[in-house]
């Protein structure tokens, strides 16, 4: 924080200056005690290695893919496997990149793709639940489903967990701006006593 004193036409500036960019975000490699509250707050919930478990669960997804397209599920009809990998990579690779490169922008970028990644982890575990209750051709894929069921579920666990950490971090965020504190030279004395007390 800098300071500057003005002094003009019988009036004392105070101007304090609070070093954040415009867009609200650290230089890169700043240390944490350095970064503004907000951003403390979100990297507390560990966003690296929540999102090397959800880039992990996209991958373990998009290899079980093929095997359902050809098993004639409703889930692999759809592609579900495939899609909901590629949104747990691309989630996952966002909280990494948040992390090691603490900003506000792409903090705000991993809010919003936990946001859509629980959200289909939560199609994915309603798709695969509804799979694993009906019985028919796909009595020999019924371990595959329940794996990706439990990944979905993994999954929608971290997701709303970054997102809270994300959210409770975005809500709590204030831009730091200059504060000016414009104190009369001849204030009267009970006036500046009380400044001075508190």
């Amino acid at each position: 924080m800098a300071s500057h004193l003005t002094t003009a036409g019988g009036f004392v500036i105070v101007t304090h200056k609070y070093p954040l960019s415009s867009a609200g975000q650290a230089a890169p490699g700043t240390v944490a005690s350095q970064l503004p509250g907000p951003m403390q707050t979100f990297l507390r919930g560990q966003p690296k290695a929540l999102g090397v478990v959800q880039i992990i669960i996209g991958i373990v997804s998009l290899l079980f893919g093929p095997v359902l397209v050809d098993a004639y599920t409703f889930a692999g009809a759809i592609g579900l496997p495939l899609w909901t990998g590629v949104w747990y990579i691309i989630s996952g690779s966002l909280a990494v990149a948040a992390e090691n490169t603490p900003r506000r922008d792409l903090m705000k970028a991993c809010l919003g793709m936990n946001i859509v990644s629980s959200v289909f982890a939560g199609v994915g575990f309603i798709i695969y639940s509804v799979n694993l209750s009906i019985r028919t051709s796909t009595i020999q894929y019924v371990g595959i489903l329940a794996v990706l069921l439990v990944l979905n579920i993994l999954e929608m666990c971290i997701a709303i967990t970054t997102s809270a950490f994300g959210c409770k971090s975005e809500c709590s965020y204030t831009a730091m701006v200059n504060v000016y504190h414009i104190l009369h030279k001849h204030a009267p004395s009970s006036y500046s006593h009380n400044l001075n007390n508190g």
